[in-house]
């Protein structure tokens, strides 16, 4: 969770100095409020804690499965800038898009806590 919160708050900064940015944010969001929001959504116990777009919400759960799936000395929980961190997301989000099982699994288990949209089917598995 923590690393999902660094990007989110990444993401914030962004959004905050002008630049571009992934997620939707409250008018009035503040930095604390949004780590209480993110706390409250990934405790299964308010799936509306976020007021995010279900993209959104996968995204945010895309990004908690590469972190739970990555090793605990990972160039990622030091950075999410270094370089070798890119590396090493992008292999887990690549088979996250594949419909690794483990994902699918995670995701399924999830889904109603959280309140995540219904995973599309995978075109690679259509008769």
């Amino acid at each position: 969770m923590r690393f999902v919160t660094t990007v989110v708050m990444d993401d914030f900064h962004t959004a905050q100095a002008g630049g571009g940015y992934v997620f939707s944010y409250d008018v009035q969001e503040s930095e604390a409020t949004l780590k209480a929001k993110i706390e409250r959504w990934f405790s299964g116990t308010d799936p509306d804690a976020l007021h995010m777009d279900p993209a959104e919400k996968r995204a945010l759960f895309r990004f908690y499965w590469a972190a739970s799936m990555m090793s605990a000395n990972s160039a990622c929980f030091d950075s999410i800038a270094n370089p070798a961190c890119s590396d090493e997301l992008g292999g887990w989000i690549a088979r996250e898009a594949a419909n690794d099982p483990r994902f699918v699994r995670a995701y399924e288990s999830a889904a109603s806590a959280l309140g995540l949209p219904a995973l599309a089917p995978n075109p690679r598995n259509a008769q």
